[in-house]
């Protein structure tokens, strides 16, 4: 079930301070602070760094690994000192091994499950090739743990005007981005926003 969008308009949000704060491989490494947490993932190379870099006003903060889908980590970043982007590792990668899929399964699924700090995932897909099965699937598993989503259709820029104009149509309730063009970046920053603030006020 995606979660509901409300989308305002204006950039409300500034980022201020980033900090990379550590690599996490095991549960037992994850930040016990209590800030919030906004997940980003999707298939191997679907743009996630990118996006990433391109919502901190960064251009290399968030590194693409030199062996896409073989490394198992949640990297943590520390926004304005008071909540966390965290890069999950890419799914869907063709030469990952049975063993390491396990790993990658293992370890998102219970951070997905489990993590009480987690308030926003953001679900990455590939705007050219739209859900794939690996995206299915994990659409499966978030509904059927009644888990919210919200997904964000990257890499716009490589879409004709026709091409784009579907995908609105299609994909209503979902945010369009584009690492390239700048699109999106104000939208979703107002949408952390409001999050953070809907958070405070519970």
């Amino acid at each position: 079930m995606t979660s509901p969008i409300a989308k305002p308009k204006g950039n409300k949000m500034q980022i201020k301070t980033v900090e990379f704060i550590k690599s996490v491989s095991s549960a037992a490494g994850l930040p016990d602070d209590g800030r919030p947490e906004f997940a980003f993932i999707g298939r191997s190379n679907v743009g996630k760094s990118s996006l990433m870099n391109m919502l901190l006003g960064r251009k290399n903060l968030v590194k693409t690994s030199k062996k896409p889908g073989k490394t198992v980590l949640l990297n943590y970043f520390l926004v304005n000192g008071s909540f966390y982007l965290v890069d999950l590792p890419g799914y869907g990668f063709a030469s990952r091994s049975k063993s390491e899929q396990d790993l990658w399964r293992v370890l998102i699924e219970k951070y997905l499950r489990t993590r009480k700090t987690l308030v926003c995932i953001f679900l990455l897909i590939d705007s050219r090739h739209g859900f794939m099965p690996n995206d299915e699937q994990m659409t499966e598993f978030l509904d059927h743990y009644q888990i919210g989503f919200t997904p964000v259709f990257t890499k716009t820029d490589k879409l004709t005007k026709n091409e784009l104009s579907a995908l609105k149509q299609k994909n209503q309730g979902a945010f369009l981005a584009s690492a390239i063009s700048g699109e999106g970046k104000a939208v979703l920053l107002d949408y952390i926003d409001k999050v953070l603030s809907e958070k405070e006020s519970e």
